[in-house]
């Protein structure tokens, strides 16, 4: 819900700087624009994201939802708007799945629009009277512990918690769902926020990822390397998990860096002017006051050294070559894919690397396969679709996509670990539009069958291609009938020949035709119709007689 209006937050992050350059009318202005972009539009689209994942016509009802909210209370209704957007599109859904069935042709649009009005009227009543008194409530009092803890300076004892917890991929949630309106709600009074920063701190992945490149062995020096200025210049804090995760002593570390990091921040009154996201080091200075420089630099530096020292005191030694991401093997079926689908919670960062990874080296080996990337939640079953999944959100994709194709895995830049797979799967994809691209050319060129006479006696052919023809015509089968002189013969490596018994032993066409038809009587319409049927099967026989001889096939 948060991730799709992240612009929001950057540009009213932007424009609150400018407030503090401008003056007179332009700041006033300014000021209203960015009271607008976060009081009004952001909780609007939140919710219409947040319903939007049941249907899309509930979108509308959500963003209609949370106006109620919005007009009573006088903080920015985020946690609010994502709680009655979900409540709102879980009712749409019930309610259409059970009402539209009874609906008369004719009547749909109408009945949407009525639903759509109706529902998101209610809610935004339920909303006055119920949510946003128990919302309201609910962050009061966990906004009067954070304050605790910032005046009895044991807000650093929060990274113990927070670290580990934003390892196991939910630092979205715990960024946008709770500090930032905690923190949103803070920087109204004060100007900045310390818990903009508690999340977003790059330092501890920074740390984590120099310790491996000062002390692992080469594979693992390379991959941190990469790592490194893509989670400190891109902001993508993901890609740092799965080095912890390889040895879980390393949370030690990342919790002590974290610590250390928000201990340095609250020490120096440091915070930002708006949340940030993704948490890149470029990002996070454009939205620090100048005032604010010293605080933020020294804490991020120091919670990346804390970070750096301890995981070379945990890391343990492993011997050289020697994998630190273990080979994935999960059984896929062979049904051909058409596309590659990167699913994660947000649909953004790593989803997006890994996608961009992966066709990089597909189009490398002349393998060229669309890839895309989107939010789990945004997930269409489709039978001929491979979606890459982290490991914790794969029952979530199997509700999503039942029949598509699912691999499972740690981190999507693992792609050396499920390349394989995938390739595997694509050499059989290429393989099956192969073989339907022959059928298909052959589908289109036809069987030609050929009648054998001798000299000028042709008659009983002549009936026996009628009743071909009107058997083919029958089965709708594209046959193309003629007859030939066997004197003039010219056999053809695809046709169908038939011939009488006597005519094949005189001639002995069994030594240089392939595929030979010998009928005691050309007006049997049983023969004709066994042959109609084995044509219809893309199969070619040989027959002597009525039994079937499979060894020309």
């Amino acid at each position: 819900m948060i991730m799709p209006n992240l612009s929001i937050f950057i540009a009213w992050g932007l424009l609150s700087i400018l407030t503090t350059i401008t003056s007179g009318d332009l700041k006033q202005t300014l000021v209203h624009v960015t009271d607008w972009l976060i009081y009004l539009l952001l909780p609007i689209l939140i919710s219409y994201s947040g319903a939007k994942i049941f249907d899309q016509k509930a979108a509308v009802a959500g963003g209609v939802a949370v106006i109620g909210m919005v007009v009573v209370s006088d903080l920015p209704q985020i946690f609010g708007a994502m709680i009655i957007g979900l409540i709102t599109g879980g009712i749409f859904y019930r309610v259409d799945r059970w009402l539209v069935p009874k609906v008369k042709p004719g009547y749909e649009m109408l009945v949407n629009n009525l639903m759509i009005g109706l529902i998101g009227g209610v809610v935004c009543l339920l909303g006055i009277l119920v949510i946003q008194p128990l919302v309201e409530g609910s962050l009061s009092y966990v906004g009067r512990f954070v304050h605790w803890l910032i005046a009895q300076h044991l807000l650093p004892v929060v990274s113990l918690v927070l670290e580990p917890l934003k390892i196991f991929f939910l630092n979205n949630v715990i960024n946008h769902g709770i500090l930032t309106p905690l923190g949103m709600e803070m920087a109204q009074q004060e100007g900045h926020s310390i818990l903009f920063l508690m999340e977003a701190n790059p330092g501890p992945g920074i740390g984590i990822l120099s310790a491996f490149l000062f002390a692992a062995d080469r594979e693992k020096s390379l991959k941190a390397g990469g790592a490194l200025m893509i989670q400190a210049i891109g902001g993508i804090h993901e890609i740092y998990f799965p080095f912890v995760l390889m040895q879980p002593a390393l949370f030690f570390a990342v919790m002590v860096g974290g610590a250390t990091g928000t201990f340095v921040f609250q020490l120096f009154d440091s915070g930002l002017n708006a949340p940030v996201s993704p948490g890149s080091l470029v990002i996070i200075l454009a939205n620090t006051s100048p005032s604010q420089f010293a605080g933020v630099i020294l804490g991020i530096v120091l919670s990346a050294f804390a970070t750096f020292i301890c995981a070379l005191l945990f890391m343990e030694k492993r011997k050289p070559g020697e994998s630190v991401i273990p080979e994935r093997s999960q059984p896929m079926n062979q049904e051909p894919i058409n596309q590659i689908i990167f699913a994660c919670d947000a649909g953004m960062g790593s989803s997006a690397m890994g996608a961009a990874i992966l066709k990089k080296k597909l189009m490398a080996q002349g393998i060229n396969m669309p890839i895309d990337y989107r939010s789990i939640y945004d997930l269409r079953n489709h039978e001929k679709q491979l979606v890459i999944v982290q490991k914790a959100l794969l029952p979530t994709a199997k509700e999503k996509a039942k029949e598509s194709q699912l691999i499972a895995v740690e981190h999507f830049l693992e792609v050396e670990s499920y390349l394989p797979l995938i390739k595997q799967q694509l050499h059989q994809t290429i393989a099956e539009e192969q073989i339907k691209e022959k059928r298909e050319i052959k589908k289109q060129e036809g069987i030609t069958v050929v009648f054998l006479y001798q000299e000028k006696r042709r008659g009983s052919q002549t009936m026996g291609m009628t009743i071909l023809m009107d058997l083919a015509k029958e089965y709708q089968i594209d046959l193309t009938v003629k007859k030939t002189a066997v004197e003039d013969l010219v056999p053809e490596e695809e046709a169908i020949y038939l011939a009488s018994e006597s005519l094949a032993k005189a001639y002995q066409l069994e030594q240089f035709v392939d595929h030979l038809l010998i009928i005691d009587h050309f007006v049997s319409t049983k023969s004709y119709l066994s042959l109609v049927k084995e044509v219809d099967k893309d199969v070619f026989v040989t027959k002597r007689k009525t039994t079937i001889d499979r060894t020309h096939q």
